[in-house]
């Protein structure tokens, strides 16, 4: 089952300021325009109770009340495919770190393309084979992602991978190191680090199911 199971209707009054901005001259930075304020709080808080307050790609919970730690995301970015920056499937809500890499790589030029044939894409595509991304209206995030500490491990899914890539789940890995529990288990943290280095993917299947199996007594 995909982790949002409904999307926003935007209501009437919030409809008709997008339709006012998508009549003049608009650009993805218009988003943080002070008339779309209450469209973004309209969408912040319907995706916010959706998601039981948790971020859609870290999985840590994002503010139930103040805006500063619960961004509204565009899964398809808009700097890529404005047409979809309204589009009710493209949106969900995410942690302020989650937020600011996704900025970080917009501002440098480097946002990874979160669809497949994205050229060819007039309509926003309605099946989860569309997207490289772990898509939260079409996919279930523990099928693509182990979370294991705060620590993130694709489950030999291509999509759980480049979620992982794009939006550097990791990070606290990479400036901390193990948890210490982790790293006092020689065994398991030798085979979280032969996982991550494997690439064939019957090993790596093998080394996720003892993994797994390690896991229930963690």
């Amino acid at each position: 089952m995909a982790d949002i199971s409904s999307s926003i209707n935007i209501s009437k009054d919030s409809q008709n300021v997008i339709d006012e901005r998508l009549k003049s001259s608009f650009s993805y930075s218009n988003w943080s325009d002070d008339d779309l304020a209450n469209v973004r709080k309209e969408i912040r808080d319907f995706y916010r109770n959706e998601q039981k307050g948790i971020c859609s790609y870290c999985r840590q919970s994002v503010s139930l009340v103040s805006a500063l730690n619960c961004h509204v995301e565009h899964i398809v970015p808009k700097s890529l495919h404005l047409d979809f920056i309204f589009t009710p499937k493209n949106l969900c809500v995410i942690c302020a770190d989650c937020n600011q890499i996704k900025k970080e790589q917009e501002t440098l030029g480097q946002i990874p393309q979160t669809m497949t044939k994205a050229n060819s894409r007039k309509r926003y595509p309605t099946s989860s084979g569309a997207f490289k991304i772990v898509h939260p209206h079409f996919d279930n995030y523990e099928d693509h992602i182990l979370v294991l500490n705060g620590y993130y491990i694709d489950k030999g899914s291509k999509k759980g991978n480049f979620t992982i890539g794009a939006c550097n789940l990791n990070r606290k890995l990479g400036a901390f190191g193990w948890e210490p529990e982790i790293t006092n288990d020689k065994e398991l943290i030798n085979n979280m680090n032969a996982y991550i280095e494997e690439d064939d993917s019957l090993r790596r299947a093998k080394l996720l199911s003892n993994l797994k199996k390690k896991l229930f007594d963690v």
